[in-house]
């Protein structure tokens, strides 16, 4: 009766050990499985960032179409004449600051996609090494805890030295 004491002992040792190394496994791969979300929502993020850029693009595009069709009818009803002279280098230099405009847009657009999709490969890294950390953090835990039961039930519970059974060294 005197020998239950220790293997009580060793029995909760080892389901301390189990639980541990669940909830280590378990916190490891709920931050994987939230690295993972940021990851997915990162990567919408950027190509909502590029098709928002598109549109801007477009509807700026449409919006010079009509200055430009303004300033030609504004004018041809001056009675200037506009295809040639400086009418027509002011409605050119016009049209190229239009350009620049609606390449600038869409270049913002990319810029910001560029920094969701690295933010989702930073995701992506964050995953593999949570996943990563769930095995290892779960064996560590076995492994210390182990040793812990070990050095219990061979040392005794106040520190007496156990002679360990015959082929056990």
């Amino acid at each position: 009766m005197a020998g239950y004491g220790t293997e009580i002992l060793i029995v909760l040792a080892v389901a301390s050990a189990a639980a541990t190394a669940y909830t280590a496994y378990s916190a490891s791969e709920a931050q994987a499985d939230a690295a993972d979300y940021n990851k997915k929502l990162a990567r919408n993020q950027a190509a909502l960032a590029q098709q928002q850029a598109d549109i801007d693009a477009e509807n700026l595009k449409e919006k010079n179409k009509r200055l430009l069709a303004l300033e030609l009818t504004t004018q041809a009803g001056a009675g200037i004449e506009t295809e040639s002279g400086s009418p027509l280098l002011v409605r050119a230099d016009t049209a190229r600051q239009m350009q620049r405009d609606e390449y600038l847009t869409k270049y913002g657009g990319y810029v910001r996609a560029s920094g969701y999709e690295q933010q989702a490969g930073l995701q992506g890294m964050y995953v593999r090494n949570y996943r990563s950390a769930a095995v290892t953090g779960a064996g560590a835990s076995l492994l210390s805890s182990g040793a812990s039961a070990y050095g219990q039930y061979y040392y005794g519970r106040y520190g007496a030295y156990r002679q360990p059974p015959a082929g056990d060294v």
